[in-house]
């Protein structure tokens, strides 16, 4: 299990919680992990959270308890949100697939077009702040570019700036694309994670509808709209139905 050392995850506390939340209680929750108390580690982990701080690594730290609690449905989802901080981590990745072993449900998800896949793997290569970040530094790129092609008068040093000029372009422009097509992702879909050991999934939000399929602790879905007491869900395979808003949470 690896864990990052505790004054670290205290930098990332915000002042207001800072007092309430001291190295003492991230020492604590590794002397009980050790010790293999994982309830109490987990519960030390949460109250952390619960007071504000928003942490790869303690999600991270909270999927371990769960799995090693054999709490899959939880390990899965604290590490779904960990992702979301701590991208292309491998030792995150080998966690994930262990606990995703586990899991009854083996969903395939529906084959993409080749340039789709293409396409998706390369917006997969950067976060939406790292996209971000590589869109605002071409930004600049191209308009010192521009400054200089007005002030530059000699033809060689022209013609270099022109080549630098139109590259930063091509990326500015790329870069402007992927990090749409990143936020908007990001912000129209809604995952959870089953978190009940078996749930029926039914074809309208009501107990008495046909049962469709069912669903295991740590199964992945995608959610399309809810309704009180209930969540319509999509899955990669392409099946689709409701469930009990209680046999899920969301990442």
């Amino acid at each position: 299990m690896r864990r990052s050392p505790c004054w670290m995850l205290l930098l990332l506390i915000p002042a207001s919680v800072a007092s309430s939340a001291p190295l003492t209680d991230l020492t604590e929750a590794e002397r009980w992990y050790r010790e293999g108390h994982y309830s109490q580690a987990a519960e030390i982990y949460q109250s952390i959270l619960r007071q504000g701080l928003s942490s790869g690594e303690l999600y991270y730290n909270l999927g371990n308890c769960h799995y090693k609690m054999g709490q899959y449905g939880q390990a899965i989802l604290n590490y779904e949100r960990a992702e979301r901080y701590l991208r292309d981590d491998p030792d995150l990745a080998k966690n994930q697939k262990l606990a995703n072993l586990k899991v009854p449900d083996k969903i395939e998800p529906l084959p993409r077009w080749f340039v789709m896949q293409i396409l998706l793997g390369i917006r997969r290569t950067l976060s939406l702040s790292g996209w971000a970040r590589l869109f605002i530094l071409s930004e600049w790129i191209l308009a010192g570019g521009l400054i200089a092609l007005m002030s530059l008068r000699r033809m060689a040093m022209r013609r270099w700036i022109a080549r630098l000029f139109w590259g930063s372009a091509a990326i500015f422009l790329t870069s402007g694309i992927f990090l749409f097509s990143s936020h908007y992702a990001q912000s129209r879909t809604v995952e959870g994670i089953v978190t009940t050991g078996r749930v029926e999934i039914r074809s309208a939000p009501d107990e008495n509808s046909t049962e469709l399929f069912t669903l295991h602790e740590g199964a992945k879905v995608r959610v399309l709209r809810r309704l009180p007491g209930w969540a319509e869900i999509h899955l990669a395979d392409g099946k689709q139905g409701w469930l009990p808003q209680e046999a899920f949470e969301i990442i």
